[in-house]
């Protein structure tokens, strides 16, 4: 097991207790992943998928009626340990480095707030490529966006309470996770690709997909600055219009958007 990985276990181990307070969980998260899994059903038919990074089982708690079979990996066993049990779900302690599956045996392979976490993404990413069937799609989400962040912590001087929330979220997520216990050293290796890593950034993660074997890569952006305010204070069709107009004017607004989401086969 690397540094890295060794990390994370530590990590998501201490963080395994409060996981459930996480924002991604949501109901109206819920079911917007519901609606694209639903979607990627229909385009697969009722067969296998596999959930990289599974942890305490949100993609299991989306689709276990969707497919037929749904297998899971993580490295943490206190994550595993929270998953609900299901007759057409399996779980394995494994990293997204070295899948323990033949090749082409997956239509769907998800990776929900994992890939931040992964050190040699160009190695997972193989692995992925390797195991889903022709055809098959692989769906990755709450990608933290490293044009957020940067312009986030580029911001000096007197900021809006909006603003200034966000900016601590980002530089002072090292102190947040300190007060559940966390060791800063251990967030920074956990968090590799947002401490001292850059493969997140949207032309390096299209070209390590294309160098695992992609063919087709649809990056998305999604959640964007005040979002949360927005629908809380207008609803959700004002958001959701207000999502549509800063998407029309990408690439100038991508910093506005916190997260990105991909689909690739």
């Amino acid at each position: 097991m690397t540094a890295t990985q060794k990390a994370n276990v530590l990590y998501h181990t201490m963080l395994a207790p409060v996981y459930h307070e996480q924002p991604f969980l949501r109901a109206d998260n819920r079911a917007r992943v519901r609606r694209i899994l639903e979607e990627l059903r229909r385009r697969s038919g009722r067969a296998r998928l596999l959930d990289v990074g599974c942890g305490a089982g949100f993609i299991f708690d989306a689709a276990h009626d969707l497919f037929d079979r749904l297998d899971g990996v993580d490295i943490t066993a206190e994550m595993l340990s929270r998953v609900e049990r299901r007759p057409n779900v399996s779980t394995l302690i494994a990293p997204a480095e070295a899948l323990p599956f033949p090749g082409a045996c997956f239509d769907i392979v998800t990776c929900n707030g994992v890939l931040h976490h992964i050190e040699r993404l160009d190695l997972a990413l193989a692995e992925v490529r390797r195991v889903l069937r022709p055809g098959g799609v692989f769906y990755a989400d709450e990608i933290p966006s490293m044009e957020f962040r940067q312009s986030l912590c580029s911001l000096k001087g007197p900021m809006s309470d909006l603003l200034s929330a966000e900016w601590l979220k980002v530089s002072a997520d090292v102190d947040r996770y300190s007060r559940l216990g966390i060791a800063p050293e251990a967030t920074r290796a956990a968090m590799a690709q947002c401490y001292g890593k850059d493969e997140l950034r949207k032309e390096n993660l299209r070209n390590l997909l294309a160098a695992a074997g992609f063919d087709s890569v649809d990056l998305r952006c999604r959640w964007f600055l005040g979002e949360a305010q927005v629908r809380d204070a207008w609803g959700q069709e004002a958001a959701g219009r207000l999502e549509e107009y800063l998407t029309s004017l990408l690439p100038l607004t991508g910093h506005q958007f916190k997260n990105l989401m991909l689909f690739a086969s």
